[in-house]
């Protein structure tokens, strides 16, 4: 009997579907069956295999050649174990692509599966909804590394055969009574599923466009992974690869190249404060064009990217690619319902900075360069206002139809399972989410009909209007808690590690290759040549670990974040460890409060790496915003004696230096004989000096409180 009913009830809405059907503005749906659902991954999801066994033989990016044999049906990418091997992993330079961006320098490879270590929560999610792969969910693996507009044929056919399926196999279009399907896209995918959609007649295939932390208009961490390297996790896939054999292998990516920050994305991070930091800081002179630039623009940053080397035609392509989409699409992209989904909260990189800063030496402190990386709002990959392409504290949001919603949620976890200790909790807000936008296809548009509550029985041929923001727990249409926590940099060479009073710890040990996967909640590390760095987001007791890789001296600072912006800094500046020495600070809850160095910890040295702290500094100072924001040297002048000078017997060295920024910390110079020899001699400012004849080099230094150092150098004589 209630089979009997069950069948009635459908040949109700079967009817009434066929009824309404031919109204002004109605949608046209199957009677069984739902809209198809194609999952879209991000860079590097989609996995390659040897179609047939090859021998690669190709430049290793330093200074050799790589050879060796793969053979038929090989995993190439993901290789999880050439991931985790010692070494520098040129295994991978099967990925490359010749200099034309487009010839692989392995034609045996081809794309297969998705990365299921990132993406297997998400499609057992959807089969959880009810969703059967190959019937009404199909997953669209693409070539990563090339053009994404050479993407669309391809998931074209995909979604001809998608809905080929949903209409029971009938190929005629004319027969179909499921016309459109849903693209889901995760991180670069997002980006694929809208270059679909910006063609008229593609979009009048898909339904909704749903997207995840997608770097609409670039990422600074691609930036990053271009000029110094990345290692591509172990947040972002789960992966631990060697940062410059990333760096090798992106170089004629096209792919890669439209990661980078656009022309747009300038126009929101504009550097006006510091949430909204341009991705590029040359403060001194890194493409040897004779001028340091500062904060550079969007075409500077392609001038200096040129400088370095890099190749411009795929760098074109890239340009061509956001220039023929990111400008306004006024009421929406083709018709296209698009739902985006923003992960924030979380320390994400907005910016690079190359600096001059100060080292401690046996000599006595001397400019070197610095590398710094500074945060921004965001997933801990993407920037939110990439994401939401444009500011929604300003209200200067691209016009693309998008409804914008928001989540405080790292990047790969958008797509993943709540867990605790590897076992599943629960769905979390992000996958619910994107339950609920599948569930809120576009209602039935009759007019004087509503459908909402007539039936007990939901039916398959309609569903409900999109849910209320509230029907998702941790899902907002409005950003609410912005970034708060603490940024740890560690300038010099350091391995940086970071432990809680539970044992848990984001970061690495001395002589360690890469960073595990932090086990610290809500952490994430980052590292850069001669810099590593940590986020950790609760204000919790930490011990902070800086173990010398080599004898040099250390700059460590600890920003204090909240509100989505650097609320305070304080800095140890030119700590000197021997090659076996270490640091430790022990962070208290509250510390990030107090406003002057007394407030903070002292920083314990082990110079020498015996065990015992022999010593303990105190913070060079404590910044607050707008000093947290200095980026400029001090200025500083050479008065005495003047270049190529003579003097008789003795020298009185003068100079002026001044920080009208963060304030000057110190000044010191040395004088150092030109023939060598003699060791170098600490001198003050206006002291007179002794000297026996020959050539002499003053050398001064200004630091400043924020740890920017300007140097100056004048030779003179002594008869």
């Amino acid at each position: 009997m209630r089979r009997r009913r069950l069948l009635s009830l459908l040949g109700v809405w079967a009817l009434l579907a066929a009824l309404l059907g031919p109204f002004a503005g109605a949608t046209t749906r199957a009677a069984t069956g739902r809209e198809p659902v194609i999952v879209i991954p991000g860079v590097a999801g989609s996995e390659f295999t040897a179609a047939s066994a090859f021998r690669l033989s190709v430049d290793n990016g330093h200074g050799g050649t790589y050879t060796r044999d793969y053979g038929a049906g090989e995993q190439v990418w993901v290789n999880e174990w050439q991931a985790a091997a010692l070494g520098d992993d040129d295994y991978f330079d099967a990925l490359k692509l010749k200099a034309d961006g487009t010839t692989p320098e392995a034609p045996a490879l081809r794309v297969g599966g998705l990365y299921g270590s990132a993406y297997d929560d998400l499609v057992g999610f959807l089969q959880d909804q009810g969703y059967t792969l190959g019937v009404d969910l199909w997953l669209f693996p693409y070539d990563w590394r090339r053009d994404i507009r050479a993407t669309t044929a391809q998931l074209d056919a995909l979604v001809t055969r998608a809905l080929v399926a949903a209409n029971g196999g009938r190929a005629d279009p004319a027969t179909w009574t499921i016309r459109r399907a849903d693209l889901v896209g995760h991180s670069m995918g997002g980006m694929v599923g809208r270059n679909y959609i910006a063609d008229p007649a593609r979009a009048g295939r898909i339904d909704q466009l749903i997207t995840l932390g997608s770097p609409q208009l670039g990422a600074t961490k691609f930036l990053k992974a271009l000029v110094y390297g990345d290692q591509f996790g172990p947040s972002f896939l789960g992966l631990g690869l060697n940062p410059q054999e990333v760096r090798d292998v992106v170089q004629n990516m096209p792919g890669g190249m439209q990661l980078l920050p656009s022309a747009p994305y300038y126009t929101y991070y504009d550097n006006s404060d510091s949430g909204r930091l341009r991705p590029w800081v040359e403060d001194r002179d890194i493409d040897r064009d004779g001028v340091a630039r500062g904060a550079l623009s969007s075409a500077q940053v392609s001038r200096t990217l040129l400088n370095l080397g890099k190749n411009g035609a795929v760098l074109d392509l890239a340009a061509g690619y956001h220039a023929g989409i990111d400008g306004g699409r006024q009421g929406g992209v083709n018709g296209v319902r698009w739902a985006a989904l923003i992960g924030y909260g979380h320390g994400t990189l907005g910016q690079l900075r190359e600096y001059t800063g100060s080292c401690l030496t046996w000599s006595g402190y001397k400019p070197c360069p610095k590398r710094d990386e500074i945060p921004v709002d965001g997933d801990g990959t993407v920037a939110i206002m990439s994401a939401a392409m444009g500011d929604p504290w300003r209200g200067t949001l691209i016009a693309s139809g998008a409804q914008l919603w928001y989540v405080e949620r790292e990047h790969g976890a958008l797509v993943q399972r709540d867990s605790t200790l590897g076992i599943e909790t629960g769905d979390g807000p992000a996958l619910s989410w994107l339950g609920e936008q599948l569930r809120g296809a576009t209602a039935v548009k009759t007019p004087g009909v509503s459908l909402a509550g007539a039936f007990p029985l939901a039916a398959p041929a309609f569903r409900a209007a999109a849910p209320p923001a509230a029907a998702v727990p941790g899902v907002t249409p409005a950003p609410t808690e912005r970034l708060r926590g603490a940024w740890i940099s560690a300038l010099g060479p350091v391995a940086l590690q970071v432990r809680d009073a539970g044992g848990r710890t984001v970061g690495r040990e001395r002589g360690a290759e890469t960073a595990p996967r932090p086990t610290l909640p809500d952490a994430r590390y980052e590292r850069l040549p001669d810099g590593e760095f940590a986020f950790v987001k609760r204000d919790a007791p930490y011990t902070l670990t800086l173990a010398a890789e080599e004898e040099g001296s250390v700059d460590l600072k600890v920003r204090v974040l909240g509100n989505g912006r650097v609320e305070r800094t304080a800095v140890y500046l030119a700590v000197p460890l021997g090659a076996t020495g270490s640091a430790r600070l022990a962070l208290r809850p509250g510390t990030g409060r107090a406003a002057a160095p007394q407030g903070w910890p002292d920083l314990e040295i082990d110079a020498d790496g015996d065990g015992t702290f022999e010593t303990a500094v105190r913070a060079s100072a404590v910044l607050d915003a707008a000093e947290s924001a200095d980026t400029d040297a001090p200025e500083l002048v050479v008065t005495s004696p003047a270049a190529g000078e003579g003097v008789a017997g003795v020298v009185t060295p003068r100079w002026q230096a001044a920080d009208p920024g963060a304030g000057l910390l110190l000044d010191r110079a040395t004088i150092v004989a030109t023939a060598g020899g003699a060791a170098p001699r600490a001198v003050g400012n206006g002291e007179t000096v002794a000297l026996p004849a020959g050539e002499y080099r003053l050398q001064v230094v200004a630091l400043d409180r924020a740890g920017n150092a300007a140097g100056r150098e004048v030779v003179f004589t002594v008869r």
